[in-house]
C-alpha cells in the first residue's frame, strides 16, 4: 500500500524562514544567517521542537497499535481465474455435479461447521480440492460483497454444451428470448431441474449468462443442468421443432391463449421472452402456439422465474398423464 512522503526535503522556498514567513532581506533572514535559534527564549516567534512525522494507518498497523483489515489489495493477492462460486448451497451442487474443475476452496474463520459445509469439506477433499480458511473480510472482498455464508469455491467457468446436446435428450427445452435478469433466471432454473427439463437454450448476445450470481440464486441447481449458447435463436428454434418438439411461447397480450384452455402436445420448446418487452417478433413468428397465465388479481402481470415456472409444472402434469 502506498503510504504519502513524510519529510521530504527541498520543499523550502530559497530566502524563508522554517514557518515560510521569512522575506528575503529581512530581519527574519539575517537572524538565520547570523544565529542559531534557541528551544527558550522570549517572543512571540520562539522556534518549536521537531515533531515526529504523522503516520497513516497502514504504518501504524504495522507497529501493532491497531488490529489491521484485510484490504482489496491483500484479497488481490488470491487471483480468481475463472467464476468464484459462493454459498453453501451453490458450492454444494457445483462439487456434486462435477461438471466443473475446482481448485480452491475458501472457509472463512470461525464459520459454524454445520451438515452443509462439513459435506461440503468432504466433497472438497474427495476431489482433491485445496481447502483454506481466510478471514471473513477477505472472503467478503473475493464474493464483491455476494452473500457467501463463510463459503467460496475457486472454480471453472461453466461447462456450456452444443445445441445437439440438449435437442438429443427426452422432455422440455426451455429456451430463453434475451432474458436479461440474472435473479430470475436462476429462480428460474431452480424450478428447471426440479422439473426436470432437458436443457436450457440462451442467445449469445444480449441475454443472461450463467454467472456466479445466477448459480448463487438458482441454489446451485443450474450445475446440474445443460445449457447451450446459440448466435441464431431463430435457427435454434426450426432444430427443436425437427425434433418434434412443438415451439410454445409464453407471453401476456389479447392474441395469446390460456394456459388452462389450449391443448399443448408433449414434449416442448418452452419460449421465455425477455423482460417488459416480451416474445421478439422473429421468435413469436416460429411459435405454433402463444399462451399465457389466468391473472384474477389486481396484478396484471408475473416475474419471468414465476410465470415460467407455472407453465414447466403444468407441461410436467401433461406429460405424466399421457404416459
Amino acid at each position: 500500500m502506498k503510504t504519502p512522503s513524510e519529510g521530504q526535503p527541498g520543499n523550502r522556498r530559497k530566502g524563508t524562514d522554517s514557518r515560510g514567513t521569512g522575506r528575503p532581506g529581512g530581519p527574519e533572514s539575517g537572524r538565520r544567517e547570523g544565529t542559531r535559534l534557541q528551544r527558550s527564549g522570549p517572543g512571540p516567534r520562539q522556534a518549536r521542537p521537531p515533531q515526529r512525522p504523522v503516520r497513516d494507518d497502514a504504518t501504524q498497523n504495522q507497529r501493532g497499535s491497531r488490529p489491521a483489515r484485510p484490504t482489496k489489495a491483500a484479497a488481490a493477492g488470491i487471483f480468481i481465474k475463472d467464476d468464484l462460486l459462493y454459498g453453501r448451497n451453490a458450492v454444494r451442487e457445483s462439487l456434486r455435479a462435477g461438471r466443473r474443475t475446482s481448485k480452491r476452496l475458501f472457509i472463512a474463520e470461525g464459520v459454524r461447521e454445520d451438515e452443509r459445509v462439513e459435506e461440503i469439506i468432504k466433497l472438497a477433499q474427495e476431489q482433491e480440492v485445496l481447502v483454506e480458511r481466510v478471514p471473513r473480510m477477505l472472503l467478503d472482498d473475493l464474493a464483491h460483497g455476494g452473500n457467501h455464508q463463510g463459503i467460496a469455491l475457486d472454480a471453472a467457468e461453466y461447462p456450456y454444451v452444443d445445441l445437439e446436446d440438449v435437442i438429443e435428450r427426452e422432455g422440455t427445452v426451455v429456451v430463453m428470448d434475451h432474458l436479461n435478469d440474472p435473479q430470475n433466471f436462476g429462480t428460474l432454473m431452480r424450478a428447471a431441474d426440479a422439473s426436470g427439463v432437458a436443457g436450457i437454450v440462451l442467445p449469445q448476445d444480449r441475454s443472461v449468462s450463467v454467472t456466479p450470481a445466477v448459480v448463487n440464486s438458482s441454489a446451485g441447481a443450474i450445475e446440474h443442468l445443460l445449457v447451450a449458447q446459440t448466435p441464431n435463436l431463430a435457427r435454434a428454434l426450426d432444430k427443436l421443432e425437427d425434433s418434434g418438439r412443438w415451439i410454445v411461447g409464453l407471453d401476456e397480450d389479447e392474441e395469446s391463449n390460456s394456459l388452462f384452455e389450449v391443448d399443448i402436445p408433449t414434449p416442448v420448446a418452452l419460449v421465455l421472452g425477455a423482460e417488459g418487452s416480451g416474445l421478439s417478433p422473429i421468435v413469436r413468428k416460429r411459435c405454433q402456439v402463444v399462451i399465457s397465465i389466468p391473472m384474477l388479481g389486481k396484478v396484471d402481470s408475473l416475474n419471468a422465474a414465476t410465470a415460467g415456472s407455472i407453465v414447466l409444472y403444468d407441461l410436467l402434469r401433461r406429460s405424466t398423464n399421457q404416459d
